[in-house]
């Protein structure tokens, strides 16, 4: 089954409660490169997140060879603990990782400088983690290969799966104090400049959702990219896009444009806490009225509306929680699809993790420090927790469905 020279590229995928499959495609924009050297090998990756950061849950998964060198594909952190577990079973496999979860924040030759988590042990000598392409480590350009992707054998034709085409691996914003977009390291910045939608040939006939991969989509990507999506049955896109005024304007033209026949979209925003106040303290670069007119031209568009809204601050004030009722208020029904209810998290290195005040203790998987889940005082968790209760209550008054709201017990709400 294995080629000669003992290499294997590794991608995980899950079944999602849900019914699809999430495949972390990793490898889809080199697929052709890596074909050459050695052969593809999917595995199902640990879906259950509460297990997540239980060492033992990553045990007993046996590879298919005990010598040679395997690229590993990781985009959640489990993927890269799986990896240094890997590393320690079987010290003469190179295990080199790379994907979302091993970005840097500096690029120099022979180190490696993590974006989303410290290390804070010394890792196994036969684990390598980089934040360079898998084009840039064969010595090819960027996007140089055509994408492709063949599907795990789990998947039939009746199932759904999720995978992403990459545009780019910045966000041309960056200024939110809890992301770690920001941070990445300006060297291994990609983006692709041809757009040949090659997944619309994918051999598959089931229903595939497409994640356009990048940070945050542009104005001038929202006018090159969205009117030449394929518009067919078994396709929809998922995206995010920052509710301003340039974004809105983009793709009110290319509504106009299409004539209202829009590509099936699910887009993501990043509401965080709908206060004016908020948003100037977290440097969103956006005004009320222009979020409410862009999810109002989404609604009125047909595109499908994912908001994500985030508590656990530890500076609201009652004005704030009269923003955010005004703001859930003026939402027209069906506005918003769906609100994701989260608990501030703080990754290494952001300025959230540096300056805010209350901090719990950190979350370790193994030798990886991924941050922590912020701690209040008594008076915010009145003042979280009443704003909790206006998102669930205008959520069922406005039919959106909430996810989200029982992980609120990270901060005893």
């Amino acid at each position: 089954m294995w080629t000669l020279n003992e290499t294997i590229f590794i991608q995980f995928y899950g079944e999602t409660r849900s019914g699809w499959f999430d495949l972390c495609n990793g490898f889809s924009d080199a697929w052709e490169l890596c074909r050459q050297r050695g052969d593809f090998l999917w595995l199902p990756h640990l879906q259950d997140s509460t297990l997540w950061y239980t060492p033992e849950a990553y045990q007993g998964i046996e590879l298919p060879m005990t010598r040679g060198c395997a690229y590993i594909s990781a985009s959640y952190i489990n993927h890269l603990y799986q990896a240094y577990t890997w590393a320690l079973n079987y010290p003469e496999i190179k295990f080199i990782v790379g994907g979302p979860v091993a970005a840097e924040r500096l690029a120099r030759e022979g180190e490696w400088h993590p974006v989303h988590f410290k290390v804070e042990k010394k890792l196994p000598d036969n684990l390598t983690i980089t934040g360079r392409s898998m084009e840039s480590m064969l010595g090819m350009p960027d996007f140089y290969a055509p994408w492709q992707l063949e599907l795990p054998d789990a998947v039939s034709k009746e199932n759904r799966v999720y995978f992403s085409y990459t545009i780019d691996n910045r966000c041309y914003w960056s200024k939110c104090p809890f992301c770690t977009i920001a941070q990445h390291a300006p060297e291994h910045t990609r983006r692709r400049k041809n757009f040949d939608m090659a997944f619309k040939d994918l051999a598959f006939e089931g229903h595939k959702i497409v994640r356009l991969n990048t940070g945050s989509i542009t104005p001038l990507m929202i006018r090159e990219i969205l009117p030449n999506l394929p518009r067919r049955n078994d396709l929809e896109y998922r995206y995010f896009m920052r509710a301003g005024r340039a974004e809105t304007k983009a793709l009110r033209q290319v509504v106009k444009d299409l004539g209202g026949d829009v590509p099936a979209s699910t887009i993501g925003f990043g509401i965080e806490f709908p206060s004016e106040r908020m948003w100037n303290y977290l440097d969103k670069g956006t005004h009320m009225n222009e979020v409410l007119q862009t999810l109002e031209l989404c609604r009125q568009s047909g595109f499908k509306v994912n908001a994500n809204m985030i508590l656990g601050w530890n500076n609201l004030v009652e004005q704030d929680l009269y923003d955010l009722e005004h703001f859930m208020s003026c939402l027209e029904e069906t506005a918003v699809t769906t609100i994701q209810l989260r608990w501030l998290f703080a990754s290494p290195f952001t300025v959230i993790h540096e300056e805010y005040q209350g901090e719990e203790n950190s979350i370790r998987l193994g030798p990886f420090n991924c941050g922590f889940n912020v701690k209040i005082d008594a008076y915010q968790k009145t003042l979280n927790l009443a704003a909790a209760d206006i998102i669930q209550k205008k959520c069922v008054e406005k039919k959106i469905q909430l996810q989200g709201y029982k992980n609120l017990k990270k901060g005893n709400l």
